[in-house]
């Protein structure tokens, strides 16, 4: 469409004032989206990286190098990462994906931020290879885990940036182009008219007086097309009156036509109709008789070849017609012969007696039967499984004419059904009942119980070490060992009990119709003698043994699963007796497991609302007779039970992994509070003084224990000298190298080592030489007897005599009485601890006893 010359020239101005404004305005808009993007992979980098540190803290935490490499690989196919790497708080590389080390500009890298403080992270743009790159460094845990980098391709980011400011310049020379479209189009609008009055002035030329413009303008341009248009209105009338005569005429020659057409088109329909309806007829019967030949053929193919067999028997039971499928599921050659053979289906046909009976009473009752499964012989003599689905055929007057039916072979369904029962019901690697075919004999067996006195008890039994024996020989050694006590369980009960394997190394036998008690008692000594004998297994002698938990007293229980409960609680009583031995069930053996879970909810709940507290029970040296350190002992005050000291939930604790939050607590705590005393109390007297620290052995198996000490004297500011690590005996015998390990980083530190309860574990003397041991603490059951006791004197004697020869420091704890305080002295005691001199204290009490001076040196 062509515009008018008129308005040629302010379209040019037009253009030339809108593309300068969307010159300027796509520059700046550039600028700004370049600044904005880059911001947006920095934000990206550091999320990726805070992603890292987060999600991963675990797999971190234990240094798995390789579940740490699995999981930063799938990292750096993250479009824009060129490279993930992990370190610890050393700056040692733990994990990288470079291919095939590492660059020396990124390891620099690596070991400058190795002891970047608290949570701050660093971006830098650095140059590897002719590439450039913005390299992203997260510390994991404040630092004390290590840090996560993350390299972003600063080449990948200018390109992504270059394209969106393309974009950017596109979309703005778009809006440009549809503003030139828009002015066009308006100039267009403007010019409308003078364009119409042309076009008319041309049609009025071709003699065309009807579409006559609408224009209603006040201007020169809107009195002439008004003009105009009332011309256009004379000569349609006249127009329009020659047209009206014309029409009349040739709607009375249509009308004439129309009558005669719609006579001839009345007689063509009568005979077509007719005609049509002869021909329907004609082929209509050969339809009929096609359709009987077909379904005859149809059906009788269906009832020669039919998987099924089909049958007609005459209600005194002779087959009147059967096809070869049922022939064949009777073994018989042929139809023919076996309708010949059988005369009586009720005796010839059902193994079970009375089945012919039971047919004709359910077809006579309802007229059909379904699914009515039997067990037939076949000619052979073999039997097999059948379901049948027949129905009565009656005359007019409802007298019984036939039987017709189909029989279905289900004797390979059977089968599968029983092996799926049994499957159901029965371990796969044992052969023995699995749980629920077992609490479904116990509940059998508790409802005979009610009708009827009748005994019976309940063994539930676990293999001890079945874990090493698997870890160490492997899980087929360990899936014949399981089998071989099976057998050894089957061979201790009888043919009336019920052994069971619920899973893992767990069986259950259920003893019935014993005359009392010691019955019971008796097959769990046999089944303990059993296990303990060796195993023959690939070439191995295995040893085992179990422990078992037996329920005695089973004539109060409404559910078998309460049952099962107690047989699983006495177990493990027998387990913590010292295994290979069984336990009977009493109350309160289940009172004292609600106690127990209620104590574990309490506990939890103390750890989260910080229910704990720490005491201080002073060290005394002798020489001055004052106050030398303090060791922190936790307190728990229950809101409805008080206080509850630590030998009631440490051991809950240390099971349920809550040890660790407590330990930590009692170690920033007490760590912080001896801090304070000392800058209270002057460089003369508070500096002085220790602090021991009791650790559990669950520590040593995690690797935040040295991480925790650390943060723990730089937050209170507390020297590592005057910190002692107290661990007992045991902790050191679980995992003697992995012990070592951990206390020779306590000693790099700074801080001091000291056995608690001295004597009382099983531990070799050789120990204290192996160990960084600093101090040894006497255990207060040996200083209890030095009174009267010679063989406690001999021991503590002997104590005092290996502390000197090794230089060690002894302290003697649960000093309670004079005379146990003179012995020690006699024997050349220096420091002691017990209630005698302070019993444990409050912070508050420690702060007015020390404002008192009684500090020693």
């Amino acid at each position: 469409m062509k515009a008018p010359k008129l308005f040629l020239r302010p379209l040019l101005f037009m253009v030339v004032i809108f593309g300068l404004i969307s010159v300027v305005t796509s520059a700046t808009s550039a600028q700004r989206l370049k600044r904005e993007m880059t911001r947006e992979y920095e934000s990206k980098a550091l999320a990726l990286a805070g992603s890292v540190a987060e999600s991963d803290l675990a797999t971190i935490l234990s240094q798995d190098a390789g579940s740490v490499q699995a999981r930063i690989d799938r990292y750096h196919r993250i479009a824009g990462v060129s490279y993930v790497l992990v370190a610890d708080e050393r700056g040692e590389i733990m994990a990288h994906t470079f291919v095939p080390v590492v660059p020396p500009v990124v390891r620099d890298l690596v070991a400058d931020s190795a002891g970047l403080p608290g949570d701050e992270y660093v971006l830098r743009d650095i140059v590897h290879q002719g590439s450039r790159f913005l390299h992203v460094t997260r510390p994991i845990l404040s630092g004390l885990a290590g840090a996560v980098h993350i390299g972003m391709d600063s080449e990948a980011i200018a390109a992504n940036i270059r394209e969106a400011v393309l974009e950017q310049q596109v979309v703005t020379l778009v809006l440009f182009g549809a503003s030139l479209l828009v002015a066009f189009v308006f100039i267009l609008n403007i010019s409308k008219p003078l364009k119409m009055l042309a076009e008319y002035a041309g049609r009025v030329a071709a003699k065309d007086f009807d579409s006559v413009p609408d224009i209603h303008s006040r201007d020169e341009v809107g009195q002439l097309a008004r003009a105009m248009r009332s011309m256009a209105g004379h000569i349609a009338e006249q127009v329009n009156s020659l047209e009206e005569r014309v029409q009349g005429k040739t709607q009375e020659l249509q009308e004439a036509r129309d009558a005669l057409r719609r006579k001839v088109d009345e007689r063509t329909s009568e005979l077509m109709r007719a005609n049509t309806q002869l021909k329907i007829e004609i082929a209509e019967r050969k339809v009929i008789g096609e359709a009987l030949r077909k379904a005859e053929r149809k059906y009788r193919t269906i009832f020669e070849n039919a998987l099924e067999g089909i049958y007609q028997t005459s209600p005194s039971g002779r087959f009147l017609s059967a096809n070869p499928s049922l022939a064949r599921i009777l073994g018989f050659a042929s139809a023919e012969e076996m309708m010949g053979s059988v005369y009586d289906i009720g005796t010839q046909m059902y193994i079970e007696q009375g089945r012919r009976k039971e047919f004709l009473r359910l077809i006579e009752e309802t007229g059909e039967v379904k699914n009515f499964v039997s067990k037939v012989r076949r000619r052979d003599g073999r039997s097999i499984w059948i379901s049948e689905n027949a129905r009565c055929i009656t005359d007019a007057d409802g007298m019984v004419i036939c039987y017709e039916g189909s029989v279905e072979d289900i004797t390979l369904r059977k089968k599968a059904e029983d092996q799926l029962k049994r499957q159901a019901f029965h371990d796969p690697l044992t052969g023995l009942p699995n749980r629920a075919l077992f609490l479904d004999h116990l509940r059998m067996a508790m409802e005979r119980s009610r009708r009827r006195k009748h005994l019976f008890a309940v063994i539930y039994m676990d293999l001890d070490r079945f874990k090493v024996i698997n870890d160490s020989l492997g899980h087929e050694t360990g899936d014949e060992l399981l089998r071989c006590v099976a057998r050894v369980l089957e061979r201790c009960g009888r043919s009336v009990d019920t052994v069971a394997r619920f899973g893992g190394d767990e069986f259950a036998i259920l003893i019935e119709e014993i005359s009392a008690p010691r019955d019971a008692i008796a097959i769990a000594r046999r089944i303990l003698d059993g296990v303990r004998q060796p195993f023959t297994i690939g070439g191995n002698e295995v040893f085992t043994s179990a422990s078992l938990g037996v329920v005695l007293k089973t004539d109060g229980y409404d559910r078998p699963e309460a049952l099962l409960r107690d047989a699983d609680t006495a177990m493990y009583r027998a387990k913590e007796r010292g295994k290979s031995s069984f336990k009977v069930f009493n109350q309160k053996m289940h009172d004292q497991a609600l106690k127990l879970m209620a104590l574990e909810t309490d506990l939890r709940r103390a750890v989260d609302l910080g229910e704990f507290e720490v005491a201080y029970q002073p060290i005394v040296c002798l020489e001055t007779r004052k106050v030398c350190g303090f060791e922190a002992l936790v307190r728990w005050r229950h809101a409805e039970h008080g206080t509850i000291m630590p030998g009631d939930f440490i051991a809950l604790a240390e099971d349920t992994g809550l040890i660790y939050a407590i330990d930590n607590f009692v170690l920033a705590e007490a760590c912080g509070q001896v801090k304070q005393w000392q800058i209270g109390f002057g460089p003369h007297m508070g500096e002085l003084l220790t602090l021991n620290i009791n650790i559990s052995g669950k520590h040593f198996g995690q690797p935040m224990l040295l991480n925790q000490v650390t943060r723990a004297l730089t937050d209170s500011g507390l020297h590592p000298s005057a910190l002692n690590i107290e661990i007992t005996e045991s902790a050191l015998m679980d995992d003697p190298a992995k012990a070592e390990e951990v206390l020779r980083q306590l000693k790099a530190l700074g801080a001091r080592v000291c056995i608690d309860d001295f004597g009382t574990g099983y531990s070799s003397l050789s120990y204290l030489q192996r160990f960084p041991i600093d101090v040894v603490k006497v255990d207060r059951s040996f200083i209890d007897g030095v009174e009267g006791n010679q063989d406690s004197q001999a021991i503590v004697r002997t104590v005092f005599s290996l502390g000197k020869s090794l230089g060690l420091k002894v302290v003697a704890e649960g000093v309670e009485t004079p005379a146990q305080l003179a012995f020690l002295e006699n024997e050349g005691c220096r420091f002691v601890q017990g209630f005698l001199f302070y019993r444990p204290m409050s912070a508050a009490e420690v702060h007015d006893l020390l404002a008192g001076g009684s500090i020693g040196s």
